[in-house]
This record gives structure tokens, C-alpha cells and sequence, in this order.
């Protein structure tokens, strides 16, 4: 199981022992020293009901559609732990020898939760080693050389955000935080035309040269 977390946001969170919905993931937060997702702030289905939290290891299984966990206790009212993705979306990645190559837009974690994949600007991805990765409070560094293993992004399946809102809600952002890194480039000066004499004025002259 490979997810982008924009895919995890919207689901319906379910307790497997009662059978309870608690409500939908709102935010998916990623502990940045360890590169991995530390849980899911949820905002739930009642009203009157105060935003609950839920650590990854109380996630017994996610599907397409709604993450499971296994009893209802584990909601809890604590603050979030960690840095979520909507934080991070727009921050540069960078390679450790000065070469940027985007800006982040979505994160793909594996099985143990682990971030794996990183989503950047202009349609593009670049699979990471999380034990050679800094996810500063500014910036992505990744190692020297990094930019070599940037490809174009395969087009998935949209997750439950995507489809409860549409997909252009994550194409927008993509849009905007590549437009923000245009204009972070500056713009090449235009080149200089050298002035060419017309053939009226050329022959003017040497029609005057004549007389």
C-alpha cells in the first residue's frame, strides 16, 4: 500500500471493535525528524464535538475510502504532533549540492507509514531515501545528485479529497505553488536587435553618391 496523503485527507475514520464513525480526517501530520506520518487530526461528525486526534500506531488499516482503527478510545483531545501537509505544501526541495528542483504539493508514504515519494512542482516526482532526507522548518534537502532521479508524475486514481471536492481543489494548488516558484527565476533579458538601415535609406544615400 502506497498513499498520497492528499488521498488520506476526507477519509471517514471507523472504530473496528463498535462500529462507530468518529468522523473525517481533516489533516495528516508527518514527524519530520523521522520522515513519517505521526497521526490524524479528525474533525468529527456531531456537532458539539471538539477536534479529536488519533496517533498512526492506533490505525489498523486503511482502505479506499475510510481509515479503521481499532477501538474508539483512541480519539483523544491532544494537539497535533509533527508538521502537517498542508504546512509543508510550497516549501523548496533542494538537493544537498545546491540544486532546486521544486516545490512540494503531496508526499507518497508505504506501508510503514514512511514517507517514500515526494510530489513536486510541474507535474513531477522524485523517489527519496528517508534516511538521507532533512525536512527542515524551511526547506527539503535530499542528497547530492537528487535531481537525476526527478520523473513526470503518473496521473493516479484521485483520492476521496479529490473526488468529495473535485480534482481541480489539488491540480489549483499545484498550479499556484508552481506559478510562486516562477517567479523566483528571473527572467532572461531580452537580447538586443542591432538597427538595420532600410533599403529606402540605403538607396537614398547612393543616389546622392551618384549625383
Amino acid at each position: 500500500m502506497w498513499k498520497l496523503l492528499n488521498e488520506i485527507q476526507g477519509m471517514q475514520v471507523v472504530s473496528l471493535e463498535e462500529g462507530r464513525i468518529l468522523g473525517a480526517v481533516q489533516k495528516v501530520f508527518l514527524n519530520p525528524s523521522k520522515k513519517a506520518v505521526s497521526g490524524v487530526l479528525v474533525r468529527p461528525s456531531g456537532l458539539g464535538r471538539d477536534e479529536g486526534w488519533i496517533d498512526i500506531k492506533d490505525v489498523t488499516k486503511i482502505g479506499e475510502d475510510v481509515l479503521f482503527i481499532s477501538k474508539a478510545n483512541a480519539y483523544k483531545a491532544k494537539a497535533p504532533v509533527g508538521r502537517s501537509l498542508k504546512d509543508l505544501m510550497g516549501i523548496p526541495v533542494t538537493s544537498k549540492d545546491g540544486k532546486l528542483l521544486g516545490s512540494l504539493v503531496d508526499v507518497e508514504i508505504n506501508n510503514q507509514w514512511q514517507v517514500v515519494e515526494l510530489n513536486i512542482s510541474e507535474g513531477r516526482m522524485i523517489r527519496i531515501d528517508p534516511n538521507h532526507a532533512v525536512f527542515g522548518p524551511d526547506a527539503i534537502l535530499l542528497k547530492s545528485g537528487a535531481e537525476k532521479r526527478v520523473r513526470s508524475a503518473i496521473k493516479s486514481k484521485p483520492g476521496f479529497l479529490a473526488r468529495l471536492f473535485g480534482s481541480e481543489v489539488i491540480e489549483e494548488a499545484a498550479d499556484a505553488i508552481a506559478r510562486v516558484e516562477r517567479t523566483r527565476k528571473p527572467e532572461p533579458e531580452p537580447k538586443k536587435k542591432k538597427k538595420t538601415r532600410s533599403k529606402k535609406t540605403s538607396a537614398k544615400k547612393s543616389s546622392k553618391k551618384k549625383k
